[in-house]
């Protein structure tokens, strides 16, 4: 059996948090049990002057500490019953700051969050985290010389109060210097502005992090070290150094899938990343399903003006699709415009599309299109692989002028909205998309510019791209309008990975407009997996028919 240990003994105290601070800010006992009664004593002083600075910490000044030797067994413990007394409470606080300072998003919104208020409980460990928070944030905003010419916190024990003074002297603000960049692979000036922050800019510490961000996010690099030497910074300006590791020039990516929409379908990629010191890149791809089998390649060339956003692309693609007795064979080629910054999206964008379809027992029709087209886009999810709140819109503009080497004319205009809502632990969304087509030869229109619905990702409960209008023979052949929306709320049940969810979707695509929606309704399962949202659903056709309910599995968030 272990021989026995002084062990302290600590009584009074009632607060967990003094608790803890007493017990931790006590000395550690170095005697034995066998010790003497001059030597417990002396400890017994020094554990009493430390529990009343660790009350001090939480604003009581007036604690009253009795200290005592208790016996048990064959040893004797140390003991102290403490009585905290009234906690001081805070009586003014006075913060001067420049305006211009004061205004500065960040240190606006900690003054919010954590600033002293008159009448609370002193609580010294947070005034120093809050004093120290505050000019660490002015001085990530560029004002590296900020000091405080006051900084006071003066407290009269015997009124139990206290009072906080600080006064901040931000200094001028920094800007940003000669930026140098270690790499080889993009010209110099290509590779400064793909930073994305100029010289002469005001000195923050988030644009520290947007240059890394930014050179990381290219693909180009594999790693990227942003330094700033502030030690050597002068004449109001601090030089940074960046460190890069450049990456495998080419990459190569198989992947497989499955979606109960296309059913199994598999993958492969070939990305050059750079192409040459001007920043071109080259990648081409194809997937392969029973459904559609497709091969496409693009070459992107950044705009030196600004690469980090907009770029050119030439492309091409062929597909072949063959589904509900549609056999699409389809190749395009063409070039495009593409903006993107840090929500909103664009691209204009000019095609020539040839196009081969048969429908059903009909015969095959090829058709010719000149196509010129424009997207803008705008993403505002919270997460792009589980989100619970934001708002998602796409609209696109094409069309096509018979004199202009295509079949027909027309104009195509489509346009979605999707959005998400969290209340309480319940997270709602809804979408809705709508489209239409202005020509007088829609007989001539290619397949892939048509309306279909139906889907994992559309009206659930039908099959993939099922509802359209039919010719006589009942082939479907697409239509001139669309109009969806659907509605969803989930819940967790298992933490925040797996909920239940419950939907209801309607729409449909048609070429007359009295055309009915159709409707479906069902339950499913939600599982944050590491790759993205895996959806689980069974939804039943609310058509009248006789159609059983459908299952739709399908990996990422429904938009």
């Amino acid at each position: 059996m272990a021989a026995p240990t002084p062990q302290l003994q600590l009584t009074g105290l009632s607060e967990k948090d003094l608790v803890t601070n007493v017990g931790l800010s006590v000395p550690r006992i170095g005697f034995s049990c066998q010790a003497g009664t001059a030597q417990i004593r002396r400890y017994l002083d020094s554990a009493a002057e430390a529990a009343e600075e660790a009350l001090q910490a939480y604003g009581h000044f007036n604690a009253r500490i009795r200290t005592s030797i208790q016996s048990r067994e064959d040893c004797r413990d140390p003991a102290l019953d403490i009585d905290a007394g009234p906690v001081t409470k805070i009586e003014s606080v006075s913060i001067e700051l420049p305006t211009a300072i004061e205004s500065l998003e960040s240190v606006e919104t900690f003054l919010e969050d954590n600033r002293p208020e008159e009448g609370e409980p002193l609580d010294q460990a947070a005034y120093d985290a809050f004093r120290d928070g505050l000019l660490s944030r002015v001085q990530k905003q560029g004002y590296l010389d900020a000091r405080f010419t006051t900084r006071e916190l003066r407290v009269d024990p015997e009124q139990q109060a206290a009072r906080i003074k600080l006064a901040l002297d931000p200094g001028q603000r920094y800007r940003f210097g000669e930026v140098t960049i270690e790499q080889s692979i993009l010209e110099p000036q290509l590779a400064r502005r793909l930073v994305g922050v100029p010289s002469g800019t005001p000195y923050t510490s988030a644009d520290l992090l947007a240059m890394n961000q930014n050179l990381t996010g290219t693909e180009y690099f594999e790693s990227v070290s942003v330094r700033p030497r502030l030690d050597e910074r002068e004449d109001l300006e601090v030089p940074v150094d960046i460190t890069t590791r450049r990456n495998a020039r080419t990459s190569y990516e198989l992947s497989a899938g499955y979606a109960t929409d296309v059913g199994p379908r598999v993958g492969a990629k070939v990305t050059r990343r750079y192409v040459n010191k001007r920043g071109h890149q080259w990648a081409a791809r194809t997937q392969l399903s029973a459904i559609e089998q497709r091969i496409d390649t693009t070459y992107t060339i950044p705009r030196a003006a600004d690469p980090l956003r907009e770029r050119y692309d030439i492309y091409a693609r062929a597909t072949r699709e063959d589904n509900n007795d549609i056999l699409t064979t389809a190749a395009a080629t063409g070039l495009q415009w593409a903006y993107e910054g840090d929500r909103w999206t664009r691209s204009l964008f000019t095609e020539y599309l040839l196009d081969r379809t048969r429908y059903g027992d009909e015969p095959p029709e090829s058709n010719g299109f000149a196509i010129l087209g424009g997207r803008l886009g705008y993403d505002g999810l919270d997460d792009p692989l589980f989100p619970s709140e934001g708002v998602v819109v796409d609209v696109s503009l094409q069309g096509a002028a018979e004199p202009v080497l295509s079949a027909t004319s027309f104009v195509r205009g489509h346009l979605f909205v999707g959005g998400y809502l969290s209340l309480g632990r319940w997270i709602f969304a809804g979408r809705g998309e709508a489209g239409m087509i202005v020509t007088d030869e829609f007989d001539k229109m290619p397949r892939s510019l048509r309306f279909f619905t139906g889907g994992d990702r559309s009206v659930r409960g039908y099959e993939y791209e099922s509802l359209a209008p039919e010719n006589e023979d009942g082939t479907l052949i697409g239509g001139k309008y669309l109009l969806v929306g659907s509605v969803e709320a989930m819940y967790p049940v298992v933490r925040d990975d797996w909920y239940v969810a419950a939907f209801v979707d309607t729409g449909n695509a048609y070429i007359d407009p009295q055309a009915e929606l159709k409707t479906g309704a069902g339950l499913g399962v939600r599982w944050r997996s590491p790759v993205g949202m895996v959806r689980l659903d069974v939804a039943q056709p609310l058509d009248g028919s006789d159609g059983l309910p459908r299952l739709h599995l399908g990996l990422g968030a429904a938009f």
